[in-house]
């Protein structure tokens, strides 16, 4: 009985042990998967955004945003809720093919996101994610 209880032990801090290890192996993408997503803001579409497949560094990808005239930048001034849908299905076959079919109309906005994801925080003094360099 006892044998039997430490053998179940030692299965047991194995499984615990190979759980722990894929976690750390496994990368998380801060960004959105690859698809097309809808943008909402107080239950109404107000954008879209296609994200293409990952290239052969997958840290290094962009997102394209169209912004209706609709749409508020959140924040502690506006306090509006945002909600990014994935659409069930991708009714689009390309970047071009996005830019080619997407809604727009006066007032809207276009967004490229170019992102790189990376395990290391930049240097303090580094000039990354400051668009004036600042």
């Amino acid at each position: 009985m006892i044998q039997t209880f430490f053998t179940a032990r030692r299965v047991l801090s194995a499984v615990w042990l190979l759980l722990a290890s894929l976690c750390t192996l496994t990368p998380a993408n801060a960004q959105l998967d690859s698809g097309t997503f809808q943008i909402l803001q107080g239950g109404v579409v107000v954008g879209l955004i296609y994200v293409p497949e990952r290239g052969p560094d997958p840290s290094i990808y962009a997102e394209y945003w169209v912004l209706s005239s609709h749409y508020t930048y959140p924040g502690v001034k506006t306090m509006v809720t945002t909600q990014i849908v994935p659409l069930a299905t991708n009714p689009y076959t390309s970047l071009q093919n996005f830019l080619a079919k997407a809604p727009w109309a006066e007032g809207y906005r276009f967004v490229t996101v170019v992102a790189k994801d990376s395990e290391l925080l930049p240097a303090v003094n580094s000039t990354v994610g400051s668009p004036a360099g600042n």
